[in-house]
């Protein structure tokens, strides 16, 4: 008579094992906003903006907002602003951003701000509620750029691309 050896894992009931994942990424989407007529915009006060028109990025409304005479008094309108504001109800929307003025010279030296290059090392920035903003006071200096190759026939080119931040299973 043989014996029959029979391995131990045949005899038990297998577990089977389990497994989830979480992917966290952007939903990207961009707006081309052109200011016709800068300098008869110039002068309209600190604190006065232009506003694009909305435009949709990840289920959310967007507007970017131009400060011709800066956003800030004590910059004295020394430098333009522009901003990227959250236009639709919203809480903690998590998003990065990119606000480019675009070089209308045709050499493709565009100055560039970008929340995309530093995501790693802070994070998405978060928006609270409707009307939150990010962007720069000190966009660029306002006689630097009336003399430079991003104004052209009295008109400005800002880009600008969000990526709002979505989890999913």
């Amino acid at each position: 008579m043989t014996n029959t050896i029979v391995p131990k894992s045949e005899t038990s009931p297998l577990v089977s094992p389990s497994s989830s994942r979480s992917v966290t990424e952007t939903v990207n989407g961009s707006h081309r906003f052109v200011i016709q007529g800068y300098s008869l915009a110039k002068g309209m006060g600190v604190g006065k903006h232009i506003a694009s028109d909305n435009f949709t990025v990840g289920g959310y409304q967007w507007a970017i907002y131009f400060y011709p005479d800066g956003k800030n008094p004590e910059d004295n309108s020394t430098y333009v602003s522009v901003f990227i504001a959250l236009a639709s109800e919203g809480t903690d929307v998590r998003a990065l951003f990119e606000l480019t003025l675009v070089d209308q010279s045709g050499k493709g030296k565009h100055k560039v701000h970008s929340h995309f290059d530093r995501s790693l090392e802070s994070g998405p920035y978060t928006l609270k509620y409707r009307g939150s903003m990010w962007g720069y006071k000190r966009f660029f200096r306002r006689a630097l750029l009336e003399t430079s190759d991003f104004l052209k026939d009295d008109c400005l080119k800002v880009n600008c691309t969000v990526g709002v931040v979505v989890s999913a299973m």
